[in-house]
């Protein structure tokens, strides 16, 4: 009876909120100012502390510049604010206490990418008093370094979790740097984790292991599992486990693992371990077993697609949901405990927002609830279990309203050698049925990375200016397991490119796309996509635009970051290949005699990931060869423009370059 009266309560009560969260119906809206899709999020990354009174999120500035601030709740009055180094910005934000938390340190090297953890750590108290820097290889190399950072090897370190009861420590993790660097790596070939006091900075090692990159696992203060990608496979997870602190390490035999076993947490009782599975390579599945991996029970699947997250509750951390994100993400609950509830009331009352628990106080009453959707950039509220209130905190976006943005519609299609694809089609508000110009969007990676039901800024943008857009999951694309994964090894030059292609034509068969003015515009590996696809497929587009693409596959071997690590240069062999041959094959500049469209070429001059000179020996080749392009370059930029002035040129640059070939402009 109390289950069935609290959602009753919950769903009456919800109702208040219905004002905040955004109904899902669109409007005409004119032309969106460039500005509004330049501007970076000012609130980001809301954690709630354990008693429920203060809120910690990573703040951006108008000047570009970042803090850690403290909000109280529920009124979100300022406590304090923790100025940040010029383009980092504080990730991994921890509570240890009541009173203090912890933050890794990140770094913006552009916007195609997710800000790089710079491997160092700091604690604060809420009221931004007793700064101390806990890890910090910087830090470790100067006169000045604390004793107990000297304690720890050198090397990058990652927050790693807390204890149960917390006591004001935190786990670190650290990936010692190699002592005499070679061939530019910095794997040393090993992994350790430390219990740190947060106050007095005092490290204690808790478990080390001699492999790189490594993920540890804990059950009583006792690292028990190990887990991370071989080095000669970068696709293939070892697993290690002991069964106590003294014991050794022991590889997982395949028939424990199978395809992919990334183990995730153990059972407050010690017995049973939650994991992510897939015996055949097939879509990752939750599963329960014992430690060794034996009576193994698959607590939530799907054919299609792997679970994308696992929603837990605060301790003892049992989960009492699932997540697959593969179109419209879809929750699938493991049980009928009150989280559970709460969810499943969130899901019925707002059903074109997709809501989940960010993160709780301690005991569980006070839930940070976050809201998201193919409109929404973001929405937060919390939630008070003891009265049942929704109140609404903050939008990610305010400056985007979601009822002038329109749907990313889920789609499949069937690629030409019959593989199953998914992906989006995002088509502006006015197109009434009729064939439109399309953009091609292809998502970067290629490996591991898939275009989600999100807020997407370039589709909106696009959309708004009267452009269909297209995005394919094309094979190699993440979300449906290791095998479809691996399946776009070696094919970055044909299969990715023809499911790109084949994904075009099912948008012109439908009838959503005027099969005379079809554009391809990417980033990163998009951009290489913008370039091959039209190779491969003359007289299908009638432009493209290249941001940060690869236009030549050996200055990636040579000259980009990935080479630096033993996992990146196995990378280039296995999912690419590096002989001279296969190089030149997949490497758009040795095919220009079959590229014959206008290309607008899109690179910031300090891009580490995708060097410079692909933009530049691409822009020689099309000279020496007579051929149309325009270009937009930036200083001081890396991989993605970062600056809300180069995203301002950026956004009117592309619209101009579409409006001429395939737009407005077109007679």
């Amino acid at each position: 009876m109390e289950k069935i009266v609290t959602i009753h309560r919950f769903v009456r009560l919800t109702t208040l909120a219905l004002l905040y969260f955004w109904t899902q119906m669109s409007v005409q809206a004119a032309e969106i100012p460039y500005k509004d899709f330049a501007r970076h999020p000012s609130l980001t990354n809301p954690v709630i502390s354990p008693d429920g009174r203060h809120l910690a999120v990573s703040l951006h500035n108008e000047d570009g510049s970042y803090q850690l601030g403290v909000l109280t709740l529920p009124d979100l009055k300022p406590v304090s604010r923790l100025n940040m180094a010029a383009r980092t910005l504080p990730i991994d934000i921890t509570w240890v206490s009541n009173t203090r938390l912890v933050m890794g340190l990140g770094e913006e090297n552009g916007t195609l990418e997710a800000p790089q953890g710079t491997g160092e750590v700091v604690a604060v108290d809420f009221d931004g008093s007793h700064k101390r820097v806990l890890y910090s290889w910087r830090v470790r190399d100067t006169k000045g370094a604390n004793m107990n950072v000297l304690g720890m090897v050198r090397g990058a370190g990652f927050i790693a979790g807390t204890p149960h009861q917390l006591n004001g420590h935190v786990y670190i993790s650290v990936s010692p740097f190699r002592t005499h660097a070679s061939s530019g790596t910095r794997d040393s070939g090993q992994s350790l984790i430390y219990d740190v006091e947060t106050t007095s900075g005092y490290p204690r090692l808790m478990g080390e292991i001699d492999e790189a990159g490594m993920t540890f696992v804990l059950h009583d203060d006792v690292a028990r599992f190990a887990y991370g990608s071989n080095q000669d496979d970068p696709y293939r997870i070892d697993v290690y486990s002991r069964e106590n602190a003294e014991a050794p390490w022991k590889l997982l035999p395949g028939n424990v693992t199978g395809k992919r076993l990334v183990p995730m947490h153990i059972s407050a009782d010690g017995k049973h371990l939650y994991s992510l599975y897939s015996a055949n390579g097939g879509p990752d599945q939750l599963v329960i077993s014992n430690l060794d991996g034996s009576d193994r029970k698959v607590l939530a699947s799907d054919d299609f697609a792997s679970v994308s997250d696992v929603l837990w509750t605060p301790y003892p951390y049992q989960p009492y949901a699932v997540v697959f994100d593969t179109g419209k993400p879809h929750i699938k609950y493991l049980d009928e405990g009150v989280f559970a509830q709460i969810s499943a009331a969130l899901a019925q009352k707002f059903p074109d927002e997709f809501l989940t628990v960010a993160n709780a106080s301690q005991d569980g009453m006070q839930l940070i609830i976050g809201a998201r959707s193919d409109r929404d950039p973001g929405t937060y509220a919390l939630f008070d279990r003891a009265t049942m209130n929704l109140k609404p905190l903050f939008r990610s976006l305010p400056w985007i309203d979601p009822q002038q943005m329109v749907a990313r519609k889920p789609i499949t299609f069937t690629a030409s050698d019959g593989t199953q694809l998914a992906g989006f089609l995002t088509m502006p508000s006015n197109s009434a049925g009729k064939p439109v110009p399309l953009v091609l969007l292809p998502h970067g990676g290629p490996i591991g990375v898939a275009d989600s039901w999100s807020y997407d800024p370039w589709s909106q943008f696009l959309a708004n200016r009267g452009y269909g857009v297209l995005q394919v999951n094309y094979r190699g694309s993440g979300g449906r397991g290791t095998n479809f994964e691996h399946s776009g090894y070696k094919q970055f030059g044909t299969g990715i490119q023809q499911d790109l292609i084949d994904g075009v034509k099912w948008a012109i068969q439908q009838g959503y796309a005027d099969a005379g003015r079809v554009c391809i515009f990417g980033a990163s590996f998009g951009g290489y996509s913008s370039l091959m696809a039209p190779i491969r497929a003359p007289g299908m587009f009638k432009c493209a635009v290249d941001y940060a693409g690869v236009s030549d596959y050996a200055i990636e071997l040579h000259r980009s970051d990935t080479r630096r690590s033993a996992g990146g240069r196995n990378y280039f062999v296995q999912a690419i290949g590096t002989d001279d041959a296969t190089i030149r094959e997949i490497s758009p500049i040795y095919h220009l005699d079959k590229f014959t469209i206008p290309v607008l070429i899109i690179h910031g001059k300090d891009d580490p990931r995708v060097p410079y000179e692909n933009a530049t020996e691409l822009r020689s080749a099309l000279d020496k060869a007579g051929k149309p392009y325009e270009w937009l370059v930036r200083d001081k930029e890396q991989h993605g423009f970062y600056s809300e002035e180069n995203n301002l040129a950026f956004y009117e640059t592309l619209q101009a370059f579409l409006d001429k070939h395939i737009g407005k402009d077109v007679h």
